[in-house]
């Protein structure tokens, strides 16, 4: 049976017709039924890395807060810190770099909440006894939360191929350590002597006890103690011990959708998915640059079905036209995969047939346009 999946189309000649109110109706449609009175509500979006401007206008999470609000949810908007340094490695970076880019109260009527804490180590083990995890580490505020609206600007990515909601909320709901371990096949740390400042932080937060100090004062690992939770990671503010991003694509994508199995499989019927096919780039927000879009916007989804929707995503940005002045090398005619052009090296599909095989959604879906 084919999931249900809604299409926004952004046209408006009137108030009612306005993209931002038919957003609101839609979110709403998404919520009933399945949001009880009083329910937290995890807005869980990108605030995008500092360069960027291609992620969300807070002014749709503002209409999205309201539908939540109306509707009797207590949302809060919140994302989970980055493994990679940047902007979004810890909350208090995290957090400024949300009201830089416009998501503070005033703007949009939700609190902030990054949602694995101060520095990525605030996350709830899951149980998922699939291919490459027995559980997963999702970020606390995630899984705590009674409710998950995953709201993703769809656009592309080097690894994933596809950043839709799969990877919006598999890698993006995964906490730090959980991040590393989708990257990395095998996690044992290396510490850099010269970086090594002998502080300690390592050690004191290492569960296994794997790590010590020599005689110089430089952090080294009993490799046979260590069982690859990536927690030293975390605590060295020296980056003397640094992630591993050895992961074959197949695997990254495979790894990311069981995140994304552990992040909705608590919840039931308490999730919904909105994604913005607009500003359509090749490349994730993460990136700290904005390149131009693949494809003209074509529309919102709204769903219920996180494989449903993704895989919609991909088929309408395929079936469009490419924009001459992009990335684009030669897949500008309707029905030529984007994607595929601008990262031939990762095959989105992996991720949309691997969720579907272990049960996270269904690739087969209905395309029904939403009431204007």
């Amino acid at each position: 049976m084919a999931s249900l999946v809604h299409f926004v189309n952004l046209r408006a000649h009137d108030e009612r017709s306005s993209v931002l109110e038919k957003l609101k109706r839609l979110t709403k449609t998404l919520l009933k039924e399945r949001l009880e009175e009083g329910d937290l509500v995890a807005v869980k979006l990108h605030f995008g890395e500092r360069g960027n401007h291609g992620f969300l206008k807070p002014v749709f999470l503002r209409y999205i807060v309201e539908a939540v609000k109306e509707s009797g949810g207590k949302p809060f908007l919140t994302d989970a810190n980055t493994l990679y340094l940047g902007f979004r490695h810890h909350a208090v970076d995290h957090l400024e770099t949300a009201i830089f880019h416009g998501f503070g109260y005033p703007a949009v009527p939700a609190p902030l909440i990054i949602a694995d804490g101060l520095r990525g180590s605030d996350y709830q083990e899951v149980e998922v006894n699939l291919k490459h995890f027995k559980s997963v580490k999702i970020a606390s505020a995630i899984q705590e939360a009674d409710f998950l609206l995953v709201v993703t600007h769809v656009k592309g990515h080097v690894e994933a191929g596809l950043g839709g909601a799969i990877k919006n909320i598999g890698m993006g709901g995964a906490s730090r350590v959980g991040k590393q371990l989708q990257h990395g096949e095998t996690f044992i740390p290396d510490p850099r002597e010269e970086l090594c400042i002998g502080c300690r932080r390592c050690i004191d937060h290492c569960p296994q006890n794997a790590l010590y100090l020599d005689e110089k004062r430089k952090a080294k690992v009993k490799k046979e103690l260590c069982i690859g939770c990536a927690e030293c990671v975390i605590y060295c503010n020296q980056e003397a011990i640094t992630t591993t991003w050895s992961s074959s694509i197949s695997t990254l994508q495979e790894r990311m959708a069981e995140y994304a199995y552990g992040a909705v499989k608590s919840k039931g019927e308490k999730v919904a998915f909105i994604n913005f096919l607009t500003e359509i780039s090749p490349d994730c927000d993460c990136a700290p640059w904005h390149d131009a879009s693949l494809v003209p916007d074509i529309g919102i989804l709204g769903g219920h079905d996180i494989v449903a929707i993704d895989k919609a995503s991909a088929d309408l940005i395929k079936k469009s036209a490419g924009l001459q002045n992009s990335r684009l090398q030669k897949a500008f005619s309707p029905g030529e995969d984007k994607f595929l052009d601008v990262h031939p090296q990762a095959r989105w599909e992996i991720q949309i047939n691997y969720g579907e095989s272990i049960g996270l959604g269904n690739k087969n879906y209905e395309l029904k346009n939403f009431p204007k």
